[in-house]
């Protein structure tokens, strides 16, 4: 019970100035951490017709004479009046709390979903280089192997020129051989039969 006599002074002295701006606006708010009571006229010596919890908005309907209360509608629709200096033109925190709490929630979804993408694109970039290395791994063996068989087919290639060098030197020894064996081979006479 002090805490709330303590609120509702600190509130009585700071909440004047900002609060008369507030009467000419079609809509206020019933400033935070109050309980005010409606009356039924401009004045604490008008009977009690209701009370508004703090923070909730009202429509404003008139003001007194001297300012100090305000003719106000609540989301009821129950009519009073209430002094002015307990009403803000600002959206009060507790008429805020839900919806930030809202975006709170949105934004904890969101980041949640960044963290799952995220970690996802984590996974997936492990992948990748998993995947360039094996590629890069199958790429130095393809390049082994292709030398290798460079090496086969050079080596064949040489072997392959050796052995027709062998068979050209064979053939031409075989061809002189036999150029050699022809040249003494003795050549048969003609006869002649021709008459003497």
């Amino acid at each position: 019970m002090r805490l709330l006599s303590f609120i509702f002074g600190l509130l009585v002295i700071t909440l004047p100035a900002s609060a008369q701006d507030t009467a000419d606006q079609p809509g206020a708010y019933v400033a935070d951490d109050l309980y005010v009571f409606m009356h039924s006229g401009p004045g604490r010596n008008y009977r009690i017709v209701g009370s508004i919890e703090a923070g909730l908005p009202v429509t404003i309907l008139g003001r007194s004479d001297d300012g100090s209360y305000t003719q106000i509608q609540d989301e009821e629709e129950r009519e009073g009046w209430i002094e002015t200096q307990f009403l803000i033109n600002t959206i009060s925190r507790r008429a805020q709390l839900p919806e930030l709490s809202q975006r709170v929630a949105e934004r904890d979804q969101q980041v949640s979903a960044l963290t799952a993408k995220q970690q996802k694109l984590q996974q997936q970039l492990v992948e990748a280089k998993q995947q360039i290395s094996e590629l890069e791994s199958d790429q130095a063996q393809a390049q082994q192997r292709i030398q290798q068989l460079t090496a086969q087919i050079q080596s064949q290639d040489n072997e392959e020129l050796y052995r027709m060098f062998t068979y050209g030197g064979i053939v031409a020894g075989a061809g002189v051989l036999l150029g050699i064996i022809v040249t003494f081979i003795p050549k048969r006479r003609r006869r002649n039969d021709t008459w003497m």
